[in-house]
């Protein structure tokens, strides 16, 4: 399994020292720059030993894909700028969480929206496929949004769109935030492409109670070997608390 952290592209560096083996780094922070500004990003990436192979934050609050707010094409020329970037740093994943994006409106026909999201998925995905990415849909606790809370729901979207570049993102938190079984994990498996982990109250994994050999066990019996990133609030010592929530992780994979 590989480790990684969301964070900044000030950070890349910090992490590769303390042993990360990727970051993940806003989707949306990166696209909607300037040219020049990306490039001289991009060259702060490169410069690092590890790389974005992740991304999240897909789409700045604005973009709506379900309502009557919805703009195919601006959405679509915004995917190809974001996912050509990702690309360009060495993404490999991008995480469709977005509640706020998509969230069903008040009074706003559920069918319709459902609808909405399909098609959004769809072009997402063909449109990773063309960035050799590929698109992790991430279930969000019902706190954050009311549609696609869990990581069955979440695989069920991925069966319709039917596409090889669409998959799940399992998040713990989420997942314990709505009380969903570590077993959907294994029904869900054909469809895992990433993950998140944070503890309890969002905390670094580690410092809460939750059962991280249970989750971290009930992915490999899933057969899942890919990516786990940490998404989390950090306490004052940033630097010491991603020092062990990285052991903790590789202890609970069995990687120590």
């Amino acid at each position: 399994m590989k480790f990684g952290c969301c964070a900044s592209v000030d950070n890349i560096g910090r992490l590769e020292a303390i042993g990360y083996d990727y970051v993940e780094l806003p989707l949306s922070s990166a696209a909607v720059k300037a040219e020049s500004d990306w490039e001289a990003d991009l060259k702060r990436i490169r410069a690092n030993g590890i790389k974005p192979e992740a991304w999240n934050v897909m789409l700045p609050a604005e973009l709506r894909v379900t309502g009557s707010d919805v703009d195919l094409n601006k959405l679509e020329k915004y995917l190809d700028t974001a996912y050509r970037r990702a690309s360009q740093a060495g993404g490999r994943v991008i995480v469709f969480g977005c509640g706020r994006c998509r969230t069903v409106p008040e009074g706003f026909s559920r069918s319709e929206a459902e609808k909405q999201l399909k098609e959004f998925i769809f072009l997402a995905g063909k449109t990773a496929e063309r960035y050799s990415l590929r698109l992790a849909i991430e279930p969000l606790n019902s706190r954050e949004t009311n549609i696609i809370n869990t990581v069955g729901e979440a695989a069920a979207y991925a069966a319709a769109v039917n596409l090889p570049s669409v998959g799940v993102i399992v998040d713990f938190y989420h997942m314990s935030e709505e009380n969903e079984p570590l077993s959907a994990l294994l029904k869900a498996k054909h469809y895992l492409i990433h993950a998140h982990v944070a503890d309890t109250n969002r905390r670094r994994p580690g410092s809460g109670d939750y059962d991280y050999r249970g989750f971290c066990k009930a992915l490999i019996e899933a057969g899942y070997d890919g990516r786990m990133s940490i998404e989390c609030v950090w306490g004052d010592d940033e630097e010491c608390e991603q020092r062990a929530a990285l052991e903790f992780l590789k202890n609970c994979a069995g990687e120590r």
